[in-house]
């Protein structure tokens, strides 16, 4: 009797110790769209996440956009949709329709609202990166436990700051720090992300990545994004850049181009790369080696402000062919000529 008991605090502290994501109000039933609230947390820095130094991982209880595409019972694959520094805006909705549309449910995370964060387009240290990839990670652990899903086919999609979460969760030191399984995206869709800061490891996933990009962006830029890209391919990564001429960042965005004045930009500081196994950083710009202490006085004359975003509309309406002939070749085996799989 005493080992059972010994056995099963064992169990349960062992359980306690692993950040896992659970809806806390599950259900069995499909419905069309519903809200779903699962844990996370909110590292305090990415070195915190990467190095699993979970007493600076503060609990937090976020939420999502669950929305089901019209099926006959069968489990369907999913996109987890991460959101820019703006917050949920009104284009994730197009997405939504679109990735519906062609038998694939969505999952739009809201890691801004539930901290009490409206945007971080002008102050970006509002919120830790950090925290973004582990909601991120956390929703791709719920939607994978959830039955109605089909486990082996969750992508994630992100657009700027989101789109960061969309390259990160790709390398395995940082997948790992959260999840303790095999449990792993197929596929990886950023738009206009935000990568002037890369924090890199050769140990990738390997699941294929769509990297589209605004010719014109002059917020992250573009020239940041084909440098990652480029890492990838260098480590044996499936992706594929597609650039839009004239597109700025927010290409796919509701309202017209307009200025942000007081937006920063780290362009001209060129890119940053944290090398995950080592916590070394450089800049890819001088070559130097950056202490981790040093990075304020690295970032300050460099950072410029003053930004455009804005809809392009022959660039959203090229993204959403190039999106969803990619995802229907991951999720389908379709080719790009092929009809919709039948709902």
């Amino acid at each position: 009797m005493k080992f059972k008991t010994f056995l099963a605090a064992l169990l349960v502290a062992a359980a306690q110790a692993m950040p896992t994501a659970h809806a806390q109000d599950p259900t069995s039933d499909r419905h069309n769209t519903a809200r779903v609230y699962f844990d996370s947390y909110t590292p305090a820095t990415m070195y915190d996440l990467a190095r699993e130094q979970r007493h600076n991982w503060a609990p937090q209880t976020v939420w999502g956009q669950l929305t089901f595409p019209p099926t006959k019972g069968k489990p369907v694959p999913a996109m987890v949709i991460m959101h820019g520094s703006a917050g949920i805006e009104a284009n994730t909705q197009m997405w939504v329709a679109a990735l519906n549309g062609i038998g694939v449910a969505t999952f739009v995370v809201s890691s801004y609202e539930p901290r009490g964060i409206v945007s971080t387009v002008n102050d970006q240290s509002l919120l830790s990166q950090a925290a973004n990839l582990m909601d991120g990670l956390q929703a791709l652990q719920l939607l994978a436990a959830d039955r109605r899903i089909d486990p082996e086919r969750i992508g994630v999609m992100g657009f700027s700051r989101g789109g960061a979460v969309a390259f990160r969760t790709a390398i395995e030191p940082l997948r790992h720090a959260v999840i303790k399984s095999d449990v792993k995206f197929a596929l990886h869709i950023p738009l206009y992300a935000g990568c002037n800061q890369i924090y890199w490891s050769r140990q990738i996933t390997g699941a294929p990545i769509l990297n589209l990009l605004g010719a014109a962006d002059d917020y992250t830029g573009a020239a940041s994004c084909e440098r990652e890209a480029a890492l990838y391919q260098e480590a044996g990564g499936d992706i594929r850049t597609i650039k839009y001429e004239g597109a700025y960042h927010s290409f796919d965005a509701t309202y017209k181009l307009k200025l942000l004045p007081n937006a920063p930009t780290t362009i001209p500081c060129g890119v940053v790369r944290w090398e995950i196994d080592s916590w070394t950083i450089y800049s890819e710009l001088s070559g130097a080696v950056i202490p981790p202490a040093a990075l304020p006085d690295f970032y300050k004359p460099c950072t410029k402000y003053g930004v455009h975003v804005g809809r392009n509309a022959a660039a959203v309406a090229q993204a959403r062919t190039d999106v969803l002939a990619f995802v229907q070749q991951i999720f389908f085996g379709a080719k790009s000529s092929d009809p919709a799989p039948a709902q």
